[in-house]
């Protein structure tokens, strides 16, 4: 049986998706280990390794949450994560309450904290920037992690790392819509919960995911001075 090609995906933006989430969790894990080995050699050229490898992580962040926006502005549905917290019918004010209302959107803007408080003590953290930067890059690297969307395994035995933002709504449900090389045009929103649409769903998340980001500073210090003993 031929398999059906469909039509009206905007397949590119999935697979930038994926591809930054992937490139973002291996420079995180690069990022961790160059940093720990410019602790114990400042001089060395892990410095720049180490510097450059959050900067990509950190664009990375930046460049997965300007996809996702895109699919959402646009009303591609073919993406579940589009297709689950936005709709025709909503204003375009509450499109970053949709954003952050699931669990990945939730997770890209604790890092997108993450990251900006990251660039910050990479100016301000002196003689503990490696081992402060080394404990932040981990962090992203279990946050990345969440957000890998691989299977691992095979058969009944299957395990699964992470819920990525990329994943088409015919590759998370069967349906005999999906039949239909055109189903695109045939998906609707669900739209966002009512009670989310308000201002306060707007500004509340933001800052309490940048409370959430400014407790792990004094704990990255505690850990460098620890590190350093």
């Amino acid at each position: 049986m031929q398999p059906i090609q469909y039509v009206g995906e905007h397949l590119w933006i999935g697979r930038f998706l994926h591809a930054a989430i992937i490139i973002g969790f291996i420079s995180s894990i690069n990022a961790v280990y160059s940093y720990f080995k410019t602790a114990h050699h400042p001089a060395s050229t892990w410095v720049n390794y180490a510097k450059w490898s959050y900067i990509v992580q950190g664009l990375m962040v930046f460049g997965t949450m300007g996809l996702i926006f895109f699919g959402m502005l646009n009303h591609y549905y073919e993406y579940e994560y589009v297709r689950e917290h936005i709709s025709d019918e909503l204003p375009f004010k509450y499109v970053f309450s949709a954003f952050w209302s699931g669990q990945e959107g939730s997770f890209l803007l604790w890092m997108f904290w993450n990251v900006v408080l990251g660039f910050v003590l990479m100016k301000t953290a002196g003689t503990w920037k490696a081992p402060v930067m080394a404990m932040m890059s981990l962090l992203h690297v279990f946050l990345f992690s969440m957000l890998l969307g691989i299977y691992f395994g095979w058969g009944e035995n299957v395990l699964k790392v992470g819920s990525s933002p990329s994943l088409l709504v015919r590759e998370m449900f069967s349906a005999p819509l999906f039949q239909n090389a055109d189903y695109v045009k045939l998906l609707k929103g669900s739209g966002l919960n009512p009670l989310l649409q308000n201002y306060w769903m707007t500004i509340h998340p933001p800052t309490l995911f940048l409370g959430f980001s400014s407790t792990i500073v004094p704990f990255l210090f505690a850990f460098a001075g620890w590190y350093y003993k």
